[in-house]
């Protein structure tokens, strides 16, 4: 059977927090009870890993008596879970047991999918229910030229509230890369920032991004990729580490342009991966008189366009008179038409004859992509990684609100009081005040002004 996941982490460079790796630790260091609460407290995240450890330590009677029943229960907890080793594991302890073991085993797992927060079906988390207020003048931050010396790419995502006279009034930041280094900077820029005045409050969230000109390029990211062994320590289970590389993922996409797409048949890396299809800069050039519009397509071996795989954005001509146009210096691939700059991601592939730009999209495995590491280090417990989904799902927004998250708690305050739920909000936002989140009390200012005009 396999054993506890066990990883070697002495050579990082900064205290670790996740509650993942606290447990890891505890069970190296033989304290069983404080390892079998730290993978506990990882279930209602959906967390397969702490599943089956737990079963393990059940199985074998770490730090407890042997149990074969509640083994059972958490294998095939880890098995509902879509832990990889666990349905074999399953299978072994399932014919020691006893039929009245295996009926027990089976309702106690249930209950305890059942009761997990995190769900693979949760629904989107809508910042605000209104429509935001038309941009007027939102000019990006003066970065110093210093720091854009050491930092010469980077992004920030941020969530803020806008008054009734279109001005911002708290400001704050969810997630950024490099950490830290354009928030006071992208603040003052914000309260310059002037939307239009509608007479309300609006909550509303960006994501800002920052590089010079030809400061990244296929080698440079590869060595961002795999500074510091991220790659290895994120495999190996830190959930620091795993919110970096997702983060770091982010912004490779995001600078490079690349449009990739989860193809699940590939296999993951263990080495760094090398991400030079992002960057690749082959000649194509296709002719569609009259083209107007977006459409994705699929082309055969000798770059002929085969199959129209989105069609709504495209305006003309019609979609049977793209089939058959041949992309040249294409080979079998999906790529993105378009000729509206400001919808391309990328603009380095134009053809001259139509002005089409052409963007390839490359295949990537799921590890590839920025929320296959956010998820999982949200599942360990890093709490970074839990907000940055946070504002993006309504269920990981939620967990953060029972866990009295301060600033989760504060902008879903936020949320409810312009919703018209004052009490449930206002209550929400002086607990996270209490619990010393500043942004927490700018917001109670700046809405009791607004909730007293309206």
């Amino acid at each position: 059977m396999r054993r506890l996941f066990l990883a070697c982490l002495l050579m990082f460079t900064f205290s670790l927090q996740a509650d993942w790796l606290k447990a890891i630790q505890a069970y190296e260091d033989k304290k069983y009870p404080e390892a079998r609460a730290g993978f506990t407290a990882l279930l209602p995240l959906g967390n397969a890993e702490a599943a089956f450890n737990l079963g393990v330590m059940a199985y074998y009677g770490e730090g407890q008596d042997t149990d074969l029943e509640a083994a059972l229960s958490y294998f095939l907890l880890a098995e509902k879970l879509e832990h990889p080793q666990a349905s074999d594991i399953v299978k072994r302890v399932y014919a020691e047991a006893t039929s009245t073991q295996r009926t027990a085993a089976e309702d106690i797992a249930a209950k305890a999918f059942a009761a997990t927060v995190i769900k693979q079906d949760a629904r989107p988390y809508r910042f605000s229910r209104e429509q935001a207020p038309a941009a007027v003048n939102t000019p990006m931050p003066d970065i110093p030229d210093e720091v854009s010396r050491q930092h010469p790419f980077g992004y920030i995502v941020l969530q803020y509230l806008v008054d009734g006279n279109g001005r911002v009034q708290v400001v704050d930041a969810v997630d950024g890369f490099p950490e830290d280094v354009f928030n006071s900077y992208t603040f003052r820029a914000m309260r310059r920032w002037q939307y239009e005045a509608t007479g309300k409050p609006h909550l509303m969230s960006i994501q800002l991004n920052f590089w010079v000109k030809g400061a990244m390029d296929a080698r440079s990211a590869n060595q961002v990729i795999g500074h510091k062994n991220l790659w290895q320590y994120a495999q190996l289970g830190s959930g620091r580490h795993q919110e970096m590389l997702g983060s770091v993922l982010n912004l490779i996409s995001m600078v490079s342009g690349a449009l990739v797409y989860v193809e699940p048949s590939l296999v993951e890396s263990e080495s760094v991966p090398d991400l030079s299809a992002w960057f690749d800069t082959k000649k194509l050039d296709v002719s569609i008189p009259s083209f107007e519009g977006e459409v994705s397509v699929q082309t055969n071996p000798e770059g002929e366009i085969v199959r129209l795989l989105d069609v709504n954005g495209l305006k003309q001509p019609e979609p049977e008179k793209v089939l058959g146009i041949k992309i040249r210096g294409a080979e079998a691939g999906i790529f993105e038409l378009t000729n509206n700059i400001n919808q391309s991601r990328s603009f380095s592939r134009i053809s001259k004859r139509d002005g089409i730009i052409i963007k390839q999209y490359v295949p990537v495995h799921p590890s590839l992509t920025a929320n296959y590491w956010w998820k999982k280090a949200a599942v360990n417990g890093d709490r970074r990684a839990q907000r940055i989904l946070g504002a993006q799902r309504e269920d990981w927004q939620f967990y953060l609100i029972q866990q009295q998250d301060a600033v989760a708690t504060a902008w879903h305050g936020a949320r409810l009081i312009l919703d018209g739920e004052q009490v449930e909000g206002a209550a929400l936002l002086q607990q996270a005040k209490a619990a010393g989140y500043k942004p927490a009390a700018e917001l109670i200012d700046a809405l009791a002004v607004s909730v007293a005009m309206n």
